[in-house]
């Protein structure tokens, strides 16, 4: 049934493809540095008064613009900016202030803003060489701090990863697509066509609703790696293009949920801030709990109440976290804290929003909807019939660290050991920023179930070494 509806699917883009063969990118300008016209608007919005422009030819001859301000002084910020028109826009109201004590340097990425699009592509490798150029022409020889949002912050971390010769501090504002990408990919089909105030993002979100619907589920739900959708998308323009439309948002979103940051989150060494909406709909706040527990030298710290764009709507917040993640001294990671006594066998039948932490023996879910255990350290988790979240969390046992029977498991930044590290029968189990290390096997799987691994690290028999994929029968040891 599934190889039907998604061959009816597939033709049915083919064939919308070939009728809109004509909707291909543009390429790119030949024009140095022209503001594009928004969707809907009459004429470009105006540039930020405070900062003085200039266009920038790179090496290879991409042109890129910049804006900058407090030119004399001699520590730099770059603001890398997430999707959208708004493009450099995004930091208006932090740029006055950075530049009391800060020279400050904003550009538009290509293909965005007024920056001509990139004919490489929109790959992590193309962006980060762009970003290590325009710091040799504006900040030659420093190291600069970095402060990227959204995509800007998954560009900023890759950056940070691969020139870290160039950072000093970096600053991760409500970064995008660290999580698998089917884990994004359902993430972002749940939103339906919730309004997120980013009007090409509002326009991608309403155009996949309407145009994949009920499919997307099925496709999202029960099609493996066999056939990669976003990968499919990429290759052909054309019904790419017919399907998303002509974004350059489209190209630059699908190499995000393409590129997996498990290296870059493991090994990046500078002095990391993490600041994160607690109400994102795009970047949940999970990725920013796994950042921070992840990376070596990282700390969170959460706006209550804002979303995916903290700097808009809690700007003088914002603001504050801003300047001190640049100038104050950062506070060391916490260590682990020490063992609690235990509280023995805790049991949950027939409840829902049930909350643990500290330390157990053990703890058992039956037909328990929504519970959630943080902080927590115990020897074994067994659900039926039940769903947890489970965050910063420790399962230390001498058999099965987790069972899980007809449930679903959320999990972020947690640490499984046992004989056997999972078993999964009939569940799913959605783990980001896990550890799992096992004498015998990871996974143990009496029946189908779905287990997804984000950012992760596996050591077992049956698999050894960084996770970030599907697991549905055993994936190729590493």
């Amino acid at each position: 049934m599934l190889q039907r509806v998604w061959r009816c699917l597939t033709m049915g883009l083919i064939c919308a493809g070939a009728c809109g063969a004509a909707m291909a990118a543009e390429p790119a300008s030949t024009e140095p540095c022209i503001e594009r016209v928004a969707e809907g608007a009459s004429a470009p919005a105006p540039r930020l008064a405070r900062l003085h422009y200039r266009c920038l030819t790179l090496p290879k001859g991409q042109r890129v613009l910049i804006g900058e301000a407090g030119l004399k002084h001699p520590r730099t910020v770059m603001l890398v900016h997430g999707l959208g028109n708004n493009a450099h826009r995004d930091w208006e109201t932090v740029v006055s202030a950075l530049a009391v004590d800060f020279h400050v340097v904003a550009l538009d990425l290509p293909g965005f803003g007024a920056s001509p699009g990139a004919p490489e592509g929109y790959s992590f490798p193309a962006l980060g060489r762009v970003l290590a150029e325009v710091v040799q022409q504006t900040a030659p020889g420093q190291r600069v701090h970095v402060v990227g949002h959204s995509l800007g912050g998954a560009v900023s971390l890759y950056f940070a990863h691969a020139h870290a010769d160039q950072v000093d501090r970096l600053v991760l504002v409500d970064a995008a697509g660290i999580l698998l990408k089917m884990v994004f990919a359902q993430h972002i089909a749940s939103l339906r066509t919730r309004q997120v105030g980013i009007a090409p993002l509002d326009n991608l979100l309403k155009g996949l609703s309407e145009r994949v619907n009920s499919v997307r589920r099925l496709v999202f739900n029960d099609l493996d790696n066999r056939f990669d959708f976003s990968r499919w998308l990429a290759q052909n323009p054309s019904v790419r293009n017919t399907l998303l439309g002509r974004y350059t948002q489209v190209e630059a979103g699908l190499g995000l949920v393409e590129h997996d940051f498990t290296a870059a989150i493991r090994e990046t060494a500078a002095p990391t801030t993490v600041i994160w909406g607690s109400d994102d709909p795009i970047a949940p706040l999970r990725t920013g709990k796994l950042l921070a527990e992840r990376m070596p030298d990282a700390r969170l710290k959460v706006i209550d109440g804002a979303g995916h764009t903290p700097m808009m709507e809690s700007p003088n917040t914002f603001k504050r976290l801003l300047q001190e993640a640049l100038s104050a001294p950062l506070v060391p990671k916490p260590a682990a804290a020490a063992t609690e006594p235990s509280q023995g066998h805790v049991v949950c039948q027939n409840k829902a929003d049930q909350r643990y932490s500290g330390s157990f023996d053990s703890i058992t879910l039956e037909n328990c909807a929504d519970a959630r255990i943080e902080g927590a350290r115990l020897k074994h988790l067994t659900l039926k019939s039940s769903s947890v979240t489970l965050e910063n969390s420790v399962i230390d046992g001498s058999d099965v660290a987790l069972s899980a029977q007809r449930s679903e498991v959320t999990a972020t930044a947690v640490r499984l050991s046992g004989r056997v590290a999972i078993s999964a029968d009939d569940s799913r189990l959605d783990l980001a920023g896990a550890s799992l290390y096992a004498i015998e096997r990871n996974v143990e799987m009496p029946t189908p179930s779905r287990l997804y691994f984000s950012v992760s690290d596996l050591h077992g028999s049956d698999y050894n070494g960084d996770a970030h994929l599907l697991w549905h029968t055993r994936p190729a040891a590493k």
